[in-house]
C-alpha cells in the first residue's frame, strides 16, 4: 500500500508549516485520476499518522483532477479515461500529460503563529 509513503510525504511537507502556523485545521489534495491513488486508503493512512503533529486533527479535504493529455501528433487536448486511450481526433497513441497523473497538497489552513 503505497498510500501510507505518500501520507508520510504529505506530513513532511505540512511539518514544514511549523515556523508559521501553530496548528494546521485543514488539508487540501488534489489526486489525479490516473494517479493510481486508493482515496479511501490514503485518507486512512493520513488519519492514523496525523496524531502527535501538527496537523492532528485537521480536515482532509480532497479532489479529483481530471487527466488530460495533449496529442503529440495532431496537438489536440483531451480527457483520456484509462493510459492506452488514444487521440480520439486523430488516433495517435503519442500523447504529452497535462495532468491527472500526480498527488498535489493544494492548500493548507491553520491557526498563525
Amino acid at each position: 500500500m503505497h498510500e501510507a509513503s505518500l501520507a508520510i510525504e504529505v506530513i513532511a511537507l505540512l511539518e514544514r508549516q511549523r515556523n508559521t502556523l501553530s496548528r494546521i485545521t485543514r488539508i487540501v489534495l488534489d489526486i489525479g485520476a490516473l494517479g493510481c491513488v486508493d482515496e479511501d486508503a490514503l485518507r486512512t493512512a493520513l488519519l492514523t499518522a496525523l496524531p502527535g503533529t501538527l496537523a492532528e486533527g485537521a480536515a482532509i479535504e480532497m479532489h479529483t483532477t481530471p487527466a488530460q493529455a495533449r496529442c503529440l501528433q495532431c496537438a489536440t487536448v483531451y480527457e483520456p479515461p484509462d493510459r492506452i486511450e488514444p487521440c480520439p481526433h486523430c488516433g495517435s497513441a503519442r500523447k504529452q500529460w497535462l495532468s491527472g497523473q500526480s498527488l498535489t497538497l493544494r492548500s493548507v489552513e491553520g491557526t498563525p503563529r
